[in-house]
């Protein structure tokens, strides 16, 4: 009995303990890029896109949507800092913790 609760009980434990976790951070510049809709960007130069991706799941244990996305949309932004970009526009829903987005060069 105590060996079945601590194969089941401490994995558990352990993913819903990290789901709470955020593993991305902003990277220089990721704070200026704002993410628009595609009807927002039409005095814009699309200068590129990023696929991001990120765990959806920990040992198991589905991880919040909204935390999910916030990472995404973190990563993005990190890449669109990186490409010169200032706006983001998600280029789809999010499937198995992944996310397609279209990077903006828009005026300020």
């Amino acid at each position: 009995m105590r060996i079945v609760l601590l194969a089941v009980g401490v994995p558990l434990a352990l993913g819903l303990g990290l789901s709470g976790c955020t593993w991305v951070k902003p990277e220089a510049g990721a704070d200026d890029v704002v993410v628009r809709t595609a009807t927002q960007v039409g005095q814009c130069e699309r200068i590129g896109q990023t696929t991001t991706s990120v765990r959806d799941r920990v040992a198991a244990v589905q991880r919040r949507p909204g935390r999910v996305e916030e990472e995404l949309e973190t990563l993005a932004r990190n890449s669109a800092a990186e490409l010169g970009g200032n706006t983001l526009v998600a280029d789809g829903p999010v499937r198995d913790g992944q996310r397609r987005f279209l990077i903006y060069r828009c005026p300020r």
